[in-house]
Formats: structure tokens, sequence, C-alpha cells
């Protein structure tokens, strides 16, 4: 098992951050990180992003992974390096395109983890990055898709991202999940109830 690996396993929630500009990320952001999340994803979508990362990553202690995610271009990949990326996520799999970032994610030093969805592309994900496979939409095939692809890819690191809620996470864990990306859902809860989600799923254990 890499470090990062091991890293994600033990944040066990991904925070998706996706807004419509740079001051409903920063308050996405600051709502995580009280909320004791121990690693953020930073999405490209969004308007100043690249600000937003970049305090992210300046401002996190050295345990949190901080990184972006929905990279989809070298530009973005570099863009991300650039503001501090520690990882960097795509949601599907770009022949040309996803094979350069993984070089360049590579030259950088940082994990990258490209996304899928049958258990082909999640194999060629987990190829392509490092050791762990996106997988997208996950709600889309549901807790049973993921079991059957464990099953045929045991070795294989899958992280979930795309549907899933707070109150579902743990069931996604207990499958085999190394970690769960929870985006709308999971910042639109008071700092509390994301408090009480990562005590729940036993974040940092």
């Amino acid at each position: 098992m890499t470090a990062f690996v091991e890293t994600l396993r033990r944040a066990r929630i991904v925070a998706v951050l996706r807004a419509d500009g740079a001051a409903a990320l920063e308050a996405q952001l600051d709502a995580v990180r009280e909320g004791g999340v121990r690693a953020i994803e930073v999405t490209t979508t969004a308007e100043g992003w690249q600000q937003v990362l970049r305090r992210a990553a300046s401002e996190a202690e050295a345990d949190v992974l901080v990184g972006a995610g929905t990279v989809t271009t070298i530009e973005q990949a570099e863009q991300a390096l650039e503001a501090g990326a520690r990882f960097l996520v795509s949601p599907y799999r770009v022949p040309d395109a996803v094979s350069a970032i993984a070089r360049t994610a590579a030259g950088g030093g940082v994990p990258f983890v490209p996304g899928g969805f049958t258990p082909a592309e999640v194999a060629e994900a987990a190829q392509v990055g490092d050791g762990v496979a996106k997988l997208f939409p996950a709600a889309t095939g549901g807790l049973a898709h993921l079991k059957a692809i464990r099953d045929v890819l045991p070795s294989v690191s899958i992280m979930p991202t795309g549907g899933i809620g707070p109150d579902d996470a743990a069931d996604w864990l207990a499958a085999g999940a190394v970690a769960v990306g929870l985006g709308g859902a999971l910042v639109r809860q008071p700092v509390a109830r994301i408090r009480d989600l990562m005590s729940s799923v036993g974040a940092g254990a």
C-alpha cells in the first residue's frame, strides 16, 4: 500500500468542492476544514478554483490531502501543480489527455486518480494512475456495482464518487471503498453534521 493510498484510507471522506465562484468555494473549504475533513478536492469547473486550491494547499497540515478534481487537460494539471495540489483526479478516461496528465503528475511528484465505470475502465485507470481509480458516477451502479468490480479487481483501491451522501457513505466504505468522494450533499451540511460524519466513519483511524 502506497503512502498516498494509506493517507486516503485514513481520511475516509474526500470533500469534492464545486461551486459557481471563488467566494462559494471558500465557504465550502472553511466548512469542511472546520468539520474535520482530511482530504479535499477542489474542482477545476469553478471560477477561481486556482486561488482556492492555492489557499487550501498552503494552509493544510502535512497529513491533509489537498488536490484538484475534474482535471481533463494538461493545462489544468500544470495549473493545479503550480497551485500546490498534492493529488489530481480526472472523472473519466480521455486516452491522450489522461496519459499526458499522468506523466505531468508523475513529473510533479503527485499521485493521479483517473476515473472509470466499467471493470475494464477501472482497471485501466488504476494502471494509468497510482493504483487508485475513481468509480464515477458511483450511484448509477450502486453498491452492487462496486462489490462486483472489487470481486474481479481486489488489488485496486477504488474511490466511489457521484451521488453519494452522508447517510450512505459508511455503506460504501463497508463495501470496500478506500475512501468516498462527497460533493454537494456534504458541503450543504452544518459543520456539526460534517464533524459527526467524520467521527462515525472512523476518519483518522
